[in-house]
Formats: structure tokens, C-alpha cells, sequence
């Protein structure tokens, strides 16, 4: 009888659990129904940091026990480096943490910890800062994970050796994870897959980067790219800027949305939703760069003035980390208006704890980035809010996200920063009964299924992969 042999994806990604970032989950669900779809993913990460605030050891949880994962070592070049200076200046060795190994979603708290009172500068410590700044924006190039991927490089050879590897994934950002793939394409010629979570070139959250090193790190890009054997993005908006920016390029141009999974969702949807007298929006993720939501707090404000009783029982939580200037711009608008009493900030929470959350709140409130691609930005939390059934109030510009919301009859989308608008949509929300049960369109909805879009990477990962004409004999 003639049967399709398991194959091998070798997934490279330099987020995976438990590093507790949102860009873990797309790659850690794809690993799980992988393995029912006649696969065997082998993990390529970085290495676990027991000390370190961005690893949760409860979500190692999210791999399974048969999935083999290997981790990289991280070396920490500007911290060796330091040291060796102060060593030869005679001074006590660095002991802070290793400012390059810090993931995305961890400046934001870096930043919290640097407003707080510094002493002065010593002399000495001036070139340190220097030199910080030096590897930032012209060493780490395209990012702080480079170091990782020269080591994840070596470990990819050693895992090739050992295993019959048929086709590889990496999962970007970060987008050095990105120079793995391209050497083992390079130098073994095995089939190689780009999947953009987030632009390189172009993304809304890289706009700090200087012109001149834009300018060097798309000639990276546009190399690595050339290489690639296929390239997917999160939405056709996104595909179709990366086939303008690479037009010589001429791998197979794919689009797979993250998604859900409905029996996540099933057993909290089937506890009863808690009845109080507050009206309570619920917004989960972090707040940092574009993605702000101040226009939503104003209008709020403006509404309170104008009539206290219709928002005195309105409370609005958000669930994640906010970064200091964005913090400090929210203390300022709720002093203006004198609605501290309405927000909440809880910072970091587990993602049980935000799932439940959105479940049983009465609104979800989605701030999602503004910028010149913005149009193709689809947040991760955006399927889990359709699944958790509750109406969604969408700040964003025109767009992926809006069509969906929109088509899956979810809840209204307002333009990002527009006050006015967000004001009069608001004040109808609070004026009407709170609704019970919302008539989404789940058959639009069930595209977006994470067993739907593996099964779709399964047919990708197959046509491209080196046995994809190969059968055995059992």
C-alpha cells in the first residue's frame, strides 16, 4: 500500500513558549496541528533565561511532550565586551542584565524602570553609553537576536546531520532567524519558508530605525528573500507590499491570518457571564509605539463632563504593559477630565487570565497600530476577541482588520485618532442595554480556525518540501 512518509520541518523561531510574547502563539499552534496533519516538527529556539521576566515556565505547557526543541545559546556580545573594558580599566565587572538579550515586548518595561531617578553620570560611564548605543543601531543589524542566530546556525547543522530535514520554517521576527534559513537553503538546498508575523522593511514599529540603516538592512532583505523558496504574511495587504518591495524576487507569494481555536474558547464560554452594575471595556495587549487608544480616553472624558451619570458606571481595563511616555499621556487626559476613577491598569497578566477577561467583559476595546502599513496590520488578540463573542469597539485606519470586523459583524471600527467619531459611537454604546449575545457570522468566521490555516501551511509545506513527490511502501 502506497502511503506519504512523515516528513520534517525543521521551525526556527526565535519566539517560542515560554517566552511569554503574542509572536510565540502563531508558531506554537502551528506546531501543535502540524502534528496531526502527517508531520514532525523539530524546534529551534533560544535558550530558556530562568531569571529573566519574559519566560513564563507555565506556559512550557503550550509544547508538546513529543515535539523535540533545541535551544541556541544566546551570546551576549555587548555585555562581554563591556566587561572586558572594565576589566582593563580596573573597574568591577558589568552586573546589570544583558541589554541585548531583551525580546520586543520587553522594552516597554525597560523603559518603565528607566524613568525612574538615575544618579548622575560618571565620566567613564558616558562611553559605556556609547557603546550601548552603537550596538543598537549599527551592530545588531537587523536586530538584538543576531547573536543568537550565528549560534542557532550551528545547532541547525548539527540537527540537519542528525535528521532528515525536508523542508524549513522560520518564523520572523525576530529577523535574524531569518540568516539560519537562508544558509541552510544556501549551502544544503533545502526548501526554505519566510513567514512574516510582522513586516522587516515597512513595519509601523520600526520607524526609530535611521534611513541609512533602512537603506542596509532592505539590501539584507531583498538578498534573503531572493533565496526563499516561499514567503508568507498575516494578510493580503502585507503580501502585496512585500512582492512591490521585492521585485526581483520569485518565491511563492502565500497569506495565512492567525487565528483561533474554538475549543480554547468553548469552556469559558460555557461559564456564566458575571452580572454587575458596571460597564466594563476590556482591552488585552500592550500599549507602546502608534498603538495608543488616547482618542477613546477623550472621549470618554469629554462625555463624562457633559453628563456624569451616563459614564459614572463605566470601567475600562487594560490588561498588558503600557510604556512610561504612553502612560504618562493617559495620567494626563484622566487628570484632565477627572476619570482616574474609570481606568484600570493591571500590566502584565497570564493569557488565561486575559482570555477570561475578555469572555466576560461586556465590550472589547481594540487599539491596533496606525502608520504607513497599517492597513495590512491584523493584531493576534483580534481572532480571539471574535471568539470570545463579545461586540467589539475597534479603534484602527482602514484596512484588513476593519474588513474582518466588519464582515464577521463583530462590533464598529472608528479611525484611530478621531476623536468626534469615537465620541458619538461611544455615547450610543452607553445609552443602549448592554447585549447578552452577539449574531456573528461564524461561517465567515471559521476561515480563520487555526486547524483550517495548518491545514493550509501543511499543503504548502508539502508541495515545497524535498520528498514532495516521494511515497513508501508499507
Amino acid at each position: 500500500m502506497n502511503q506519504q512518509p512523515e516528513r520534517t520541518v525543521l521551525v526556527i523561531a526565535g519566539e517560542y513558549p515560554p517566552l511569554k510574547t503574542i509572536g510565540r502563539i502563531r508558531t506554537a499552534k502551528f506546531v501543535q496541528h502540524l502534528r496531526n496533519l502527517g508531520w514532525r516538527p523539530i524546534i529551534l529556539t533560544v535558550e530558556i533565561r530562568d531569571n529573566a521576566a519574559d519566560f513564563d515556565k507555565s506556559l512550557e505547557s503550550e509544547i508538546p511532550a513529543d515535539v523535540e526543541v533545541h535551544r541556541a545559546n544566546w551570546p551576549d556580545w555587548e555585555t562581554s565586551l563591556i566587561n572586558n573594558i572594565k576589566r582593563f580599566l580596573k573597574r568591577s565587572a558589568h552586573k546589570t542584565p544583558p541589554s541585548n538579550q531583551q525580546t520586543a515586548s520587553s522594552i516597554a518595561d525597560t523603559a518603565q524602570k528607566k524613568t525612574e531617578k538615575q544618579p548622575a553620570l560618571s565620566l567613564a560611564d558616558k562611553p559605556m553609553l556609547a557603546l550601548k548605543w552603537l550596538f543598537r543601531h549599527w551592530i545588531y543589524l537587523p536586530d538584538n537576536y543576531l547573536p543568537w542566530s550565528k549560534s542557532a546556525y550551528k545547532l541547525a547543522n548539527t540537527i540537519c546531520d542528525n535528521n532528515n530535514i525536508d523542508i524549513v520554517f522560520t518564523s520572523l521576527p525576530p529577523f535574524s532567524a531569518a540568516f539560519v534559513g537562508y544558509k541552510l537553503k544556501k549551502e544544503r538546498n533545502i526548501p526554505w519558508v519566510m513567514d512574516y508575523r510582522d513586516l522587516w522593511e515597512g513595519d509601523v514599529l520600526r520607524e526609530w530605525i535611521s534611513p541609512l540603516r533602512a537603506r542596509i538592512e532592505l539590501a539584507i532583505e531583498r538578498k534573503l528573500v531572493k533565496r526563499a523558496d516561499v514567503v508568507i504574511s498575516v494578510s493580503e495587504q502585507k503580501t502585496e507590499y512585500l512582492k512591490k518591495l521585492h521585485p526581483k524576487a520569485n518565491p511563492a507569494w502565500e497569506t495565512l491570518t492567525n487565528g483561533y481555536d474554538p475549543e480554547v474558547f468553548a469552556p469559558l464560554l460555557a461559564e456564566p457571564r458575571k452580572q454587575n452594575d458596571t460597564i466594563d471595556f476590556v482591552y488585552t495587549g500592550r500599549l507602546f509605539k502608534n498603538r495608543r487608544g488616547y482618542a477613546f480616553a477623550e472621549a470618554l472624558g469629554q462625555l463624562s463632563q457633559n453628563n456624569p451619570d451616563l459614564t459614572k458606571n463605566v470601567r475600562v481595563h487594560m490588561l498588558g504593559g503600557v510604556s512610561p511616555e504612553i502612560q504618562a499621556k493617559y495620567n494626563e487626559i484622566l487628570k484632565q477630565y477627572n476619570i482616574e476613577n474609570l481606568y484600570r491598569f493591571y500590566g502584565d497578566v497570564s493569557y488565561q487570565e486575559a482570555m477570561r477577561a475578555q469572555v466576560q467583559c461586556d465590550y472589547l476595546l481594540l487599539i491596533v497600530d496606525t502608520g504607513a502599513t497599517s492597513d495590512g496590520v491584523i493584531p493576534g488578540k483580534l481572532f480571539e476577541y471574535t471568539a470570545s463573542k463579545r461586540p467589539i469597539f475597534a479603534l484602527c485606519n482602514p484596512g484588513a482588520t476593519k474588513e474582518i470586523i466588519e464582515k464577521a459583524n463583530a462590533g464598529v471600527v472608528l479611525p484611530a485618532e478621531s476623536l468626534e467619531p469615537i465620541k458619538v459611537e461611544l455615547e450610543k454604546w452607553l445609552k443602549q442595554p448592554i447585549p447578552q449575545k452577539i449574531d456573528f457570522n461564524d461561517e465567515y468566521l471559521s476561515q480563520f480556525e487555526r486547524k483550517t490555516i495548518s491545514k493550509k501551511l501543511a499543503n504548502i509545506l508539502s508541495k515545497f518540501s524535498k520528498r514532495k513527490h516521494q511515497t513508501t511502501q508499507r
